[in-house]
């Protein structure tokens, strides 16, 4: 009996032995939020052969501080420094910083065009790497500015800069088809995939850049600048080879499948005037002709629409005139996409859309037997057809327009 109590105890004590040892090695690699400085925004700009590299630090006492605004004190803090590469840039930056730079929080992260333009691998090997770093963060260009000047302007409506263009992004990406939200995962794997070159959406400052980098800018009620998203970057590679505008990045978007909502118009039919309409569901499915030498596309586009604005005299309550909006909804689209894919074939030379992707999967045999598809895809057959449906006129039938005339 006495032998068996002290198996009892013994299994008892390597029990609470082996639950301590677990808690206190639970928190082995715990930093002190006073010991660390938060890393929110990331801009990787050349400096001739080198990285200048500038970081975004929240400040906490001013961001948890409601009169913040009215002292004059930054809610964040920059730092710069330049290096061979972008780890010597930000290890040579810690003579500058207090605390060590804490990167799981970092919410944008901002390439400048010239770095873009020479090769983005290099630069984001190392934050790939980054075992600190999370994978959630956007990755955007600075166009015809450097990436540390817009990571360093105010905005009116979020104190810190970083999490105004994550924000930004993402309301955009969700309500307008020209933009578009690239993490680094989704990035690493556009530059692998055989038959498809990357993209990254494009940002520029609108207005005097030497206003928006003060504070006293963000409480004005009409800023003098203003960060706005325009089109994207497209890659060949991992080198940046030329812009999206607006409605290259809506046919782009719509070949992959990423419209989430966005809104277009199309003249009146039969007066002047616009109509209005939001997209409200699209799926695109490419189809693959190899039964010639040279393989051909067909782009199949499907989308669902609800009329939003009518600026002219028009009856949506009869079939042909809906009939008509459909057509004229279908040209559109059409022509959009068409531009945007002929651009990149005779132009940039680049496919970003994915037709190579899609012949691989459709016949890997044909696919292995290309050396180069780009050279390839400047010639190939691309046919377009939208198949737009009008589903909801409005809770209005008549435009007020002609309810007034009448």
């Amino acid at each position: 009996m006495k032998r068996s109590t002290s198996f009892v105890r013994l299994v008892l004590v390597v029990i609470v032995l082996l639950i301590s040892a677990i808690l206190m090695t639970a928190c082995w690699s715990r930093h002190e939020l006073n010991e660390l400085s938060i890393v929110v925004g990331l801009a990787i700009d050349k400096k001739g052969d080198k990285y200048n590299v500038t970081v975004q630090i929240v400040n906490p006492g001013q961001v948890s501080n409601k009169q913040a605004e009215s002292n004059n004190f930054s809610p964040v803090v920059s730092y710069e420094a330049t290096g061979v590469s972008v780890p010597d840039a930000l290890s040579r930056m810690t003579v500058k910083a207090a605390r060590q730079l804490y990167y799981p929080h970092l919410r944008i992260l901002i390439i400048g065009e010239d770095v873009a333009r020479s090769g983005i691998s290099k630069p984001l090997d190392f934050i790939a790497r980054n075992r600190e770093m999370r994978t959630d963060f956007y990755l955007i260009v600075a166009k015809k500015t450097t990436a540390s000047e817009i990571l360093n302007m105010y905005s009116p409506i979020d104190p810190i800069p970083a999490n105004n263009l994550y924000t930004k992004l993402e309301t955009s990406d969700r309500l307008w088809a020209a933009t578009g939200k690239i993490t680094l995962d989704k990035l690493i794997q556009d530059l692998s995939q055989q038959g498809k070159g990357a993209t990254l959406t494009a940002i520029e400052i609108e207005g005097n850049p030497s206003k928006g980098d003060k504070i006293t800018d963000a409480v004005n009620v009409e800023p003098e600048v203003i960060l706005k998203y325009t089109g994207m970057a497209a890659f060949k590679r991992d080198r940046m080879v030329g812009w999206l505008n607006e409605n290259d990045t809506k046919a782009l978007n719509y070949l992959q499948n990423n419209i989430v909502k966005t809104t277009g118009t199309i003249a009146c039919p039969d007066s002047k005037g616009n109509v209005s309409l939001q997209v409200v569901h699209s799926h695109t499915d490419i189809r693959v002709n190899t039964k010639n030498e040279t393989p051909a596309f067909e782009v199949i586009l499907k989308t669902e629409q609800d009329i939003t604005d009518i600026s002219c005299e028009l009856d949506i309550t009869q079939p042909e005139t809906l009939a008509k909006l459909n057509k004229l909804a279908d040209k559109t689209l059409e022509e959009i996409l068409s531009r945007t894919i002929h651009k990149f074939q005779k132009q940039v030379k680049a496919d970003i859309f994915g037709f190579g992707s899609a012949l691989h999967r459709s016949n890997p045999k044909m696919w292995h037997g290309i050396n180069d598809w780009d050279k390839i895809f400047e010639n190939v057959n691309i046919t377009v057809q939208s198949q737009c449906t009008i589903r909801r006129i409005g809770t209005t039938v008549q435009s007020i327009r002609s309810t007034i005339k009448k």
